[in-house]
């Protein structure tokens, strides 16, 4: 089977200098990449936003939600997911909201979240863009078994499970490629070593991600493989080629399907 992988421009922040980090990832090698929570405005028109990009594919487009989701907030992420659509995006991740220290969520909190979800997935269905959300340590769904909560509240939703979100709370990244195959959107793989995200193979983690890659492969998973450096001790620029040669390794090519 083949994978494709695109980018996140996460390093680079939400109000970049556009031009300049599609030169960079473009440098690196990579074909495609994840608009990572960019306003609207700081992206503009669909006719520039694709002139910037060089010849990159726009894969997947990215934002961050508070529980509750007030309506307004339903309203912005609907207009990211038209304008998502429109730039050929196939999938739209979600993560939030908070979690706080002192308590685990509440049922209201969680039916909250799983409403919002369901309505911006049938929403994205009108768009071709598939609506997916982000388990995530420190937010409201963390576990295998608050995953398992979140999809039964749901139906259109999928999710964008991602490899180091799984290891940090001691679960099998490969082992959720199997058990949620049904309902798997696109994936995220970063690596993580002493409290920090780093390139992938820098970790202390001990995740595997040939045996990640290879469940992806097992599944004859067709979507986005999205390498996100949250941070960086070097540059964007440079994390971007670390990443891109780690799967080059591995036998994978950053430049299209391999």
């Amino acid at each position: 089977m083949a994978l494709q992988f695109a980018y996140s421009t996460i390093n680079w922040g939400t109000k970049a200098d556009l031009a300049a980090m599609f030169d960079e990832i473009r440098a690196a090698g990579w074909h495609a990449v994840e608009l990572f929570d960019h306003p609207l405005d700081w992206l503009g028109s669909l006719e520039r936003l694709r002139e910037l990009l060089g010849g990159l594919r726009v894969g997947t487009s990215f934002g961050g939600l508070d529980v509750p989701l007030s309506a307004e907030s339903i309203m912005i992420h609907k207009q990211r997911i038209e304008y998502a659509g429109r730039m050929g995006a196939t999938m739209y991740g979600l993560v939030g909201g908070a979690r706080l220290r002192q308590r685990s969520p509440t049922s209201e909190e969680h039916a909250n979240l799983a409403a919002a979800c369901e309505e911006l997935a049938v929403f994205g269905a009108d768009w071709g863009v598939t609506v997916a959300y982000h388990p995530h340590t420190g937010c409201t769904i963390e576990t295998e078994d608050e995953i398992d909560l979140l999809l039964s509240q749901t139906q259109q939703m999928k999710l964008c499970l991602d490899a180091s979100h799984i290891a940090l709370v001691g679960e099998d990244p490969a082992a959720h490629i199997h058990k949620y195959r049904e309902r798997l959107g696109y994936v995220h793989v970063k690596d993580w070593a002493r409290g920090k995200f780093v390139e992938l193979g820098g970790g202390t983690l001990g995740i595997d991600f040939p045996a990640f890659f290879r469940a992806l492969e097992e599944i004859g998973f067709d979507s986005w493989v999205v390498v996100e450096n949250s941070r960086s001790d070097v540059s964007p620029a440079t994390s971007a080629g670390v990443n891109a040669a780690y799967l080059r390794q591995l036998g994978y090519s950053v430049g299209g399907v391999s």
